[in-house]
């Protein structure tokens, strides 16, 4: 019998199936506590003298074993609710690229000069990642990005409301660089954390105001931006206005992928430039900032790992295993201040995969973050699903922006990394669940065959 091919209509994905809600709850509740507990921390609001700095280096290599069993019962408990769950996966994992990546950090982790903490720094990737997707597959993009928005406006709340209350809120007089005093923190260890932490939480609210013109979604976003100021992050400060901006331009352009292709090839040039300004002007930045250890210092630190690598090019010294890996540590063989004693990373998210993961982690990042989400933003944004994509793509441009200047790529359990890994699965979840046109076969009529004859 002749067939022939017609449209059949637009697919439904399977993550749109009905399903036990109760369990979705279940999982949304877990991950909305996991949110908390990173961006809150075991101690919160805690104190910054010079000796507990020089301890806390020292100490930084992932041997944290409350942390350590709080992180593994997470993913015990989502992975129960995966088994006893009735209804089909919202997301199936596809992401390959990042599951190679992370075998390869877990390989490069036998050459470090201490394969076990390089291990264990590499085993709290891989126990966040899960969570993260973990919980994805159980709830769906718009879920998971409810519990995320939500964790943030909960983490703006307690900051304000620790202003008055707490004097350890903003840093304090007694602090070792008087360019942080004053400035405000709320729980967070350090003024940058917050302002990075309070940026996303600016532009997630904003972006949300625009989308369902909710009045408190307005009142956040500002409480966020006035928080920014407070903590004098200008980096996060220039970000989240720049991102607040370019997510609406990416908003308007949601159904031309040509012009959102111009905007994403303006993006990478503009990341390239803003790099190449930074170098070019460091003696004017030296002046307008006081802080030589935390800003200015970034130049002499990325010296540090160039060095490194001019001698080490092809392997990179192991993941996490560059900067904090006791006396051995091979940074420590070519730094040229005092004050890189206690640096924990390269202040610079590209050079720090570089250089613990050699050439191949640095092409790995580059395919798996960049390239792949830039060709998701590309082609996987419509109208019905920019609640979603507009958000995640102004927190992944604020992150890739973000990693010129610190280090957040695989940056054990902070903050900025949790957020940023939870934009992404939104992003690969939301593209992978837009309709797409299916063909499918026809019969034609016997009747019509012997008319053709």
């Amino acid at each position: 019998m002749a067939t022939n091919w017609h449209r059949s209509g637009y697919a439904t994905p399977a993550s749109r199936t009905e399903g036990s809600l109760s369990l979705v709850w279940v999982a949304q509740v877990f991950y909305f506590v996991f949110l908390m507990m990173v961006f809150i921390g075991q101690q919160p609001f805690a104190s910054r003298t010079q000796d507990e700095l020089v301890a806390m280096a020292q100490e930084n290599d992932g041997s944290d074993l409350f942390k350590q069993a709080l992180f593994i019962g997470f993913a015990l408990l989502l992975t129960a609710v995966q088994i006893i769950r009735k209804q089909p996966l919202k997301y199936r994992f596809t992401f390959w690229p990042l599951a190679i990546m992370l075998c390869w950090f877990f390989i490069t982790c036998t050459w470090g000069v201490d394969p076990f903490v390089s291990f264990k720094r590499a085993m709290q990737q891989l126990i966040v990642i899960y969570i993260t997707f973990c919980a994805l597959s159980l709830m769906g993009p718009e879920r998971l990005f409810n519990a995320l928005r939500a964790a943030l406006i909960v983490s703006l709340i307690i900051c304000w409301v620790s202003l008055p209350l707490t004097p350890a809120a903003v840093h304090p007089p007694t602090e070792s660089d008087k360019a942080l005093i004053g400035a405000w923190r709320g729980f967070f260890f350090h003024k940058n954390i917050a302002g990075a932490v309070m940026a996303l939480c600016f532009i997630v609210c904003g972006n949300s105001w625009i989308d369902r013109r909710k009045w408190y979604y307005a009142l956040f976003a500002l409480m966020a931006f006035v928080f920014v100021i407070g903590t004098k992050s200008k980096t996060s400060l220039a970000l989240c206005i720049g991102m607040l901006a370019i997510s609406n331009i990416y908003r308007a352009l949601s159904d031309n992928t040509q012009k959102r292709a111009i905007l994403l090839l303006m993006l990478g040039f503009g990341m390239v430039g803003f790099l190449g300004l930074y170098i070019a002007y460091q003696p004017t930045i030296e002046r307008l900032f006081a802080d030589p250890t935390a800003f200015t210092g970034r130049v002499s630190i990325w010296r540090v790992v160039f060095d490194y690598l001019a001698d080490h090019p092809y392997l990179g010294s192991g993941f996490g295993g560059f900067w904090q890996v006791g006396t051995n540590s091979p940074a420590h063989d070519y730094l040229n201040q005092q004050f890189q004693m206690l640096t924990a990373h390269s202040h610079d998210g590209y050079l720090e995969i570089w250089v613990t993961t050699g050439p191949l982690g640095l092409i790995l990042l580059l395919i798996s973050f960049l390239a792949l989400p830039a060709y998701w933003f590309l082609t996987g944004s419509t109208r019905e699903n920019q609640a979603l994509m507009v958000p995640a793509f102004a927190i992944w441009v604020f992150v890739m922006y973000q990693n010129l200047l610190e280090t957040s790529f695989f940056d054990k359990d902070r903050q900025v990394w949790v957020i940023f890994l939870a934009a992404v699965a939104t992003a690969h979840a939301t593209f992978k669940d837009k309709p797409r046109l299916q063909w499918s076969r026809r019969q034609i009529p016997h009747q019509a065959e012997t008319a053709n004859g």
